[in-house]
């Protein structure tokens, strides 16, 4: 259908993932496992909803850093540098299947829409796409299922698939991931040499990380580093590193199976004054209040589970 490839280039330039349309047919929709050469830190001028199938771990959209988990469904517009990095799995090293993928360009939906005038309902979602967006309940479940599906749709049922979903998805319930403020020229996009870096990171946010070792790990002098890392996430390495413990501190608090002590300790703290400190800065509440509030909530929501 579209070949899709990523151009790795020197540093400080764009991992750009190039989706090549095959002109007979309107959109690209695959599945990949992970890890594998496209699920990376990358952009592309294609509007894509992505779903993950399996796993759990750290999603980037923009400037957005969060935890997600199975059937985590985002659409993201064009030019948004976004990743989804599955927590480490010894027993599970490659997620088969993790990701299923729609891609399609704006200029074939903006047609679609004139044609269409009916399709007019869909201008608000793709509008909000620009900062990335997540869906929420039964709705974003169905469309999930059916996302999956299309796998084994012909050609025409595809692209009748596609557009019941754009319509089910600008109807249900969705937030916007990254700031306002926030634009693919505002902080830049990622070099090949910083998606290492993410990964690096998402991968041992748990120990103790320094800035200038990890300068020195990718042959950075610690100033030339700290703008770098800036320029291609919109943040300072010390508070990207925060933002991704506290991410994993809420996925462990929300399971409930340790005390807030222990969680301190597991997400690369040493200090549990300073945790319970960002954490309030970052979430507005304590841990043990974000306990409490989130298990009070989860006692009233369905779970939708993908097939």
């Amino acid at each position: 259908m579209i070949a899709a490839q990523l151009n790795d280039t020197r540093l400080g330039a764009p991992v750009f993932e190039s989706v090549t349309q095959d002109p007979k047919f309107s959109f690209y929709w695959h599945c990949h496992d992970f890890p594998a050469p496209i699920a990376r830190w990358n952009y592309h001028p294609e509007y894509e909803l992505h779903l993950i199938r399996y796993s759990e771990g750290h999603a980037f959209v923009g400037d957005y850093i969060g935890r997600f988990g199975p059937g985590n469904l985002v659409l993201v517009g064009p030019n948004i540098p976004h990743a989804w990095f599955s927590d480490p799995d010894e027993a599970r090293p490659v997620i088969e299947g993790r990701d299923v993928v729609l891609q399609f360009k704006g200029e074939w939906l903006e047609h679609m829409m004139e044609l269409c005038p009916e399709l007019n309902c869909l201008s608000t979602l793709i509008e909000d796409s620009a900062l990335g967006v997540e869906f929420e309940g039964e709705e974003a479940a169905r469309c999930s299922e059916l996302l999956v599906t299309m796998g084994e749709q012909d050609n025409a049922g595809r692209l009748l698939s596609m557009l019941a979903i754009l319509r089910s998805l600008s109807q249900s319930d969705y937030r916007t991931l990254s700031g306002r403020g926030y634009g693919p020229g505002a902080s830049g996009v990622s070099s090949a040499q910083v998606d290492a870096v993410l990964r690096y990171i998402h991968d041992h946010s748990h120990e103790e990380l320094r800035m200038s070792r990890l300068a020195e790990r990718y042959g950075m002098t610690p100033s030339t580093f700290s703008r770098f890392f800036k320029h291609a996430t919109g943040d300072t390495f010390v508070a990207f590193l925060r933002r991704i413990r506290i991410g994993h501190a809420c996925r462990l608090l929300l399971e409930g199976e340790h005390s807030v002590a222990d969680i301190c300790f597991q997400v690369g703290y040493n200090n549990l004054s300073n945790f319970n400190r960002h954490f309030r800065e970052q979430k507005g509440m304590t841990p043990r209040q974000y306990q409490h509030q989130t298990a009070d909530l989860e006692r009233h929501v369905t779970i939708y589970p993908l097939p």
